[in-house]
Order: structure tokens, then C-alpha cells, then sequence
């Protein structure tokens, strides 16, 4: 199932040499060949031009990004403050083994907060506007995973696929402990993809590879009338896993038909979860910080009848953006109740 996934990734980036999916590629194989030669200006200056391009073409210069109010060298705190750093010299070992140690992943929550603060802890104008500015999860997974290779990129695909089976969406070290697991469980199949990219003469890292199969899955969950067939096979394979790794004996006979499958995906808490979901991604894109949804709003656009709790409960276990209700009562299910989304990036 593995294999099949990201078989389909490659063939895509294959037959278009300029497809964006490349954009990956030239950047972490730039870093990978002249991470030890950033001291010479003109390398360093080609640095900050591969990761500010990497990550424009994989949608981090949008909407209230701000990353789209800079040049490509605001990189140049990352790079001096981080990359640069000894401590962090042992992470372009590309050298790993066949089956990953979970001390692959000791520190890097240290890693991830180093990020963040490099250009947080630089960055305080915007347009002339002194400012605080946030760098998600989402943004600091790739930055990392442009550069060094060693994380996924915790967008919001990847994430709805993780929950899919059964795995931490957090970005952090015990996050990161699971997809391990997750690795070595699988570890023919991602060999044996391994093997497709490095044909094209790059090795793909054991974290690009897992970000790739749940990105997919992810991309084909939101896609779900042209991907039916094999997202059955997909929902199977991830029970499948999840009875294994996690103890869930789950009764697969769920999961054997399509139509089951479409139940499954349209449950009444899934649906409303959907449709804020979509409302979200909608303001998301059109630049908005934040947004607040009513309950009540919710369940009157949605024609619901005394639907309420099922909405106050899809309102705060959507698993993708962060949220702070600023409005409740002790029930916890009326009308009245809002809850503000974090929507930048």
C-alpha cells in the first residue's frame, strides 16, 4: 500500500522535470552538499535563496504569512543562529540505518524551538509595524525538512492522515517516536520506494518518504469521490495498523465496503467537522489571522434540529487548527458558544 502511494508521487514529479515537488529536492540537496561551506558569502546567499523558494512553492508565502512581507535572506538568522551551529552539524547525517533508532529524534524538540526563535526572537517589524510574529508548527517541519531531511512536514494533509491511523499530530519528539515505529513496521515497502527516487540520483530520507505517504493519503481523504477504491484499501490497511501497534481490535468488517466507507465519512460529527473545516480553510486562504464560529450559526446553516451537541463537540476535535472558545456556558453545548480558530501558518 506503501509502495503503490508513493510510486504514484514519483511517477508525477517524473514526467514533469519542473514539477514543484522537486523544489524539495533542489533544496535539501543544496544544504546536503554545501552545509559545510556557509562561511563563503556567495554560498550562503544561494542557501537563503533555495529555502526561501523551497518554501514559497510548497504555499508558505500566503495570505497573512510573514514570510510574504520579506526577502529570502530574513533565512539568514535560521541559518547563522542554527544551521551553522555545531550542535546541530550531526543532522545532515545521512547515513542512517535500515531500521531507525528512536535516538535519531533525541534533542529535537530543542531543534524545533531553535527554529522558531531564530526568527522570532529577530523578526519585529512588518510593513514599517512593529509586530510579534508566530512561526507554526507547520512552517518550522519545513523548514527542517527542506534542510536537513529529518522531520515531515506537519501541514494539514499530513496531519488528518496521522489521525487516521491512530498516530500523535503533534510536532514534537514523541510524535516523531511514533513515525518510527511506523517506519520500521513498514520497512520493506518504504525500501523499496527508497529505491524508485534514488534511480533518479537522489536518496530521499526515511522522513521525506513517511511525509509523502501521509501527505497523499491526506490529499486523497479531501478528494475522497476520486480516490474511493483506493482509499478503502487505505482505511484497511490503516485499521489494519492500528490493531497491531496500538491494541485497537477493531472490527474490520467496517471498512470492507465502499459504502460502508462513505458512511464512515459522513457521520454526523465528521460532516459538521467538514463544513467548519471548509469554512476555515476558505478564510484561511483569503488571509484572515483568526475566525470566529457561533454554534448556533453553524447549526442553523447546516439545518440541523436539535443537533447542538454534536456541533459544540465537532467545534473543539477538528485536529488541524488551534483553537480558544471565547464563549461558553456550563453546558458546554448551547447556542451561544464561540470558539475562535488560529488560522496563519
Amino acid at each position: 500500500m506503501i509502495y503503490e502511494t508513493l510510486a504514484k508521487y514519483h511517477e508525477l514529479s517524473k514526467n514533469d522535470k519542473n514539477h514543484r515537488f522537486k523544489s524539495w529536492e533542489h533544496c535539501y540537496s543544496f544544504f546536503s552538499q554545501n552545509y559545510q561551506n556557509l562561511k563563503d558569502e556567495k554560498v550562503f546567499d544561494h542557501a537563503c535563496l533555495h529555502l526561501a523558494f523551497y518554501l514559497a512553492s510548497w504555499g508558505m508565502l500566503r495570505g497573512s504569512s510573514f514570510l510574504l512581507q520579506k526577502d529570502y535572506k530574513v533565512h539568514s538568522y535560521f541559518l547563522r543562529n542554527v544551521v551553522m551551529n555545531a550542535d546541530t552539524l550531526p543532522y545532515f547525517d545521512t547515513n542512517s540505518p535500515k531500521l531507525l533508532d528512536q535516538t535519531l529524534v533525541e534533542g529535537i524538540d530543542e531543534l524545533i524551538r531553535d527554529t522558531k526563535n531564530a526568527y522570532q526572537d529577530n523578526i519585529y517589524e512588518i510593513n514599517g509595524e512593529r509586530t510579534i510574529i508566530n512561526v507554526t508548527d507547520t512552517l518550522a517541519s519545513k523548514i527542517l525538512l527542506g534542510v536537513y531531511g529529518n522531520v515531515p512536514a506537519y501541514d494539514r494533509y499530513f496531519k488528518e492522515a496521522l489521525a487516521m491511523f491512530g498516530i500523535r499530530i503533534q510536532f514534537n519528539q514523541s510524535g516523531l517516536r511514533e513515525l518510527i515505529d511506523f517506519y520500521n513496521h513498514n520497512i520493506e515497502e518504504f525500501e523499496a520506494s527508497k529505491a524508485i527516487f534514488s534511480n533518479d540520483g537522489i536518496d530521499y530520507t526515511p522522513m521525506k518518504l513517511i511525509d509523502m505517504f501521509f501527505w497523499q493519503v491526506g490529499f486523497m481523504r479531501d478528494n475522497l469521490d476520486k480516490n474511493i477504491d483506493e482509499l478503502k484499501k487505505i482505511t484497511e490497511f490503516a485499521a489494519e495498523y492500528k490493531a497491531v501497534e496500538k491494541n485497537e481490535y477493531m472490527d474490520n468488517k467496517i471498512y470492507q465496503t465502499i459504502t460502508e466507507l462513505k458512511i464512515m465519512k459522513k457521520g454526523l460529527t465528521d460532516e459538521i467537522r467538514r463544513y467548519i473545516i471548509t469554512i476555515l480553510n476558505k478564510a484561511h486562504e483569503n488571509g484572515a489571522d483568526y475566525l470566529d464560529l457561533r454554534s448556533g450559526d453553524i447549526h442553523k446553516a447546516m439545518g440541523l434540529k436539535d443537533r447542538l451537541p454534536s456541533v459544540c463537540g465537532a467545534m473543539e476535535s477538528l485536529g488541524i487548527y488551534q483553537y480558544s472558545i471565547i464563549k461558553d456556558t456550563p453546558s458546554g453545548k448551547s447556542s451561544t458558544r464561540v470558539v475562535r480558530y488560529f488560522l496563519s501558518n
